[in-house]
C-alpha cells in the first residue's frame, strides 16, 4: 500500500541533490561576500534568489517524500496514482528554479527574439506543483474515520502552505491592479515568506518527528495543533520592515509569537524526551528551535524587534532553515530511507553539524560585530568555508541512498 522503497529513496535522492546545488549556490554567494564576486558570475541579488527559491524546493520535496511514505498507514488506502507524476514535477520545477533565477532573477532573460521572466515562471511552475500535492494529499485523506497525531500535524501544515501560497501569488496581482503600496507589497510577500517557514515547515516537520516516534511509541500529549497553527498566522507581520508595521499590529503579532513559543517548546520537550529514539541530525536540529523560542521572548521587550529585523535577519532565516529544518530533514530521511550501517553516513551527520554549527556561529556574532575585536569580512571568510563542509556532508549523504532499489 505504501510507495516502494526505491520509489522513496529515488525522491530522497533527489531532494538531497538539489539541497546539494543549493547549498553549493549559497557557498559560491559567501565566498563573493568574503573575497569579491568574480566578474562575469552573475549579480549577487539574482543569485540569492536562485539560492533561496532552491532551499525552499529542496524542503518541499523532502517533506513530500516523507508524507507519501508514511500515509497509507494512516489512511489504510493506496496513494493517488498521479502522485508519481506530482513528485517528478515538482523535482523538476524546484530544481530548474537555480538556472532561470541565476542570469535575471525576476527580471526578463532574452532567449532568441523573446523575453521571457524565467525566474517567475519556474516559480509559478513550482507553485503549481504545490498545489496539486495539496488536491491529492486532500483526496488521500478525506474520509479518514481517525486523525492520529502526524495527520493532524500535515493538516494543518498544508492549510498554512495554501495561505502562504496565496501570498505569492499576490504579487502578480498586485501589478494587474497597479497597487503600489510598499505596505501591501510586503504584507503580501511575508505573508509567503513566514508562513512557509514558521507554518508549514515547522508543522509538517513536526509530523514527519512524530510519524518516526510513534513507531516505536506513542508520543505523550501535545499541544492542539489546530490552536498552534491559528496563533501562528498572525506571526508573519514581525517579518515585514518595523517602519511598516504599526504598534498596534506589532502587539497582535508578537503576543501570537510568544504564545507560538511556548507551544513549540512543548512540542520539543516531548520530543527531547524521546531523543534516545530520534536521529542524531534531528535532536541537532531541534537546537534551532531553541533560538526561536528565546528570540519570541526578547521580542517584546523595546527595541528588540527593530534592531533585530536588521542586524539578525539573515541568521534568524538561517537558524529556521538550516540548522532546524534541513538538518531534521535529513536526519530523518537518512534513518527511514537511506542504507543501514552505512560507513558514510557518520561522516556525512558529522561533516553536517561541524558547518552548521561554525556558520551559525559566524552570522550569529555578525549581528554584533561593532562590539567584537575582529571584522566583519572575517565572520563572512569564517561563514564561506563552513559552507564547504555542510555540502561536503550533504554530497556523502547521496551516497545512503543508492542504489534506488536496494537497501543495505
Amino acid at each position: 500500500m505504501r510507495p516502494s522503497i526505491a520509489f522513496t529513496r529515488k525522491y530522497a535522492f533527489f531532494a538531497l541533490l538539489i539541497l546539494v546545488f543549493a547549498g553549493s549556490t549559497g557557498s559560491f554567494l559567501r565566498f563573493g561576500l568574503a573575497y569579491g564576486m568574480p566578474a562575469g558570475w552573475g549579480e549577487f541579488h539574482n543569485i540569492i534568489h536562485a539560492h533561496s527559491h532552491t532551499m525552499f524546493g529542496w524542503t518541499v520535496l523532502a517533506l513530500m517524500t516523507i508524507i507519501w511514505r508514511r500515509l497509507p498507514a494512516y489512511t489504510g488506502k493506496p496513494l493517488p496514482k498521479s502522485v508519481r507524476w506530482q513528485m517528478l514535477a515538482t523535482f523538476v520545477f524546484s530544481f530548474l528554479q537555480l538556472f532561470a533565477f541565476w542570469p535575471n532573477g525576476y527580471g526578463v532573460t532574452r532567449i532568441g527574439s523573446a523575453q521571457m521572466p524565467l525566474g517567475a515562471m519556474s516559480a509559478g511552475f513550482a507553485g503549481l506543483t504545490w498545489f496539486w500535492f495539496m488536491s491529492l494529499y486532500w483526496r488521500a485523506t478525506r474520509g479518514m474515520a481517525t486523525t492520529p497525531t502526524p495527520v493532524r500535524m500535515w493538516n494543518w501544515a498544508i492549510v498554512l502552505l495554501f495561505i502562504a501560497s496565496m501570498g505569492a501569488m499576490a504579487e502578480p496581482g498586485l501589478i494587474a491592479m497597479k497597487i503600489e503600496s510598499d505596505f501591501v507589497k510586503h504584507l503580501f510577500l511575508h505573508l509567503f515568506l513566514d508562513l512557509f517557514t514558521t507554518g508549514w515547515l515547522l508543522l509538517a516537520a513536526f509530523g514527519a518527528i512524530a510519524a518516526y516516534l510513534e513507531d516505536r511509541k506513542p508520543l505523550e500529549k501535545l499541544p492542539s495543533v489546530k490552536l498552534l497553527a491559528l496563533f501562528i498566522l498572525p506571526t508573519f507581520l514581525l517579518g515585514m520592515p518595523p517602519d511598516y508595521l504599526p504598534v498596534w499590529l506589532f502587539w497582535i503579532a508578537s503576543l501570537a509569537n510568544l504564545a507560538v513559543a511556548a507551544m513549540v517548546a512543548m512540542h520539543l520537550y516531548r520530543f527531547y524526551q524521546r531523543r534516545e529514539d530520534l536521529p542524531l541530525l534531528v535532536t541537532f536540529g531541534l537546537l534551532g528551535l531553541l533560538v526561536q523560542i528565546g528570540s519570541a521572548a526578547l521580542m517584546i521587550v523595546p527595541g528588540v524587534w527593530a534592531w533585530g529585523a536588521g542586524a539578525l535577519r539573515i541568521f534568524y532565516l538561517h537558524d529556521m532553515l538550516l540548522l532546524w529544518t534541513s538538518s531534521a530533514l535529513l536526519g530523518l530521511l537518512i534513518a527511514e530511507f537511506g542504507n543501514r550501517k552505512n560507513v558514510w553516513q557518520s561522516w556525512s551527520e558529522w561533516l553536517w553539524i561541524i558547518g552548521v554549527g561554525v556558520m551559525w556561529l559566524a552570522l550569529l556574532l555578525g549581528g554584533f560585530v561593532q562590539w567584537l575585536p575582529f571584522s566583519g569580512r572575517t565572520l563572512l571568510a569564517v561563514a564561506a568555508w563552513a559552507s564547504v563542509i555542510i555540502v561536503a556532508g550533504a554530497i556523502v549523504a547521496l551516497k545512503s541512498f543508492l542504489p534506488f532499489s536496494h537497501r543495505a
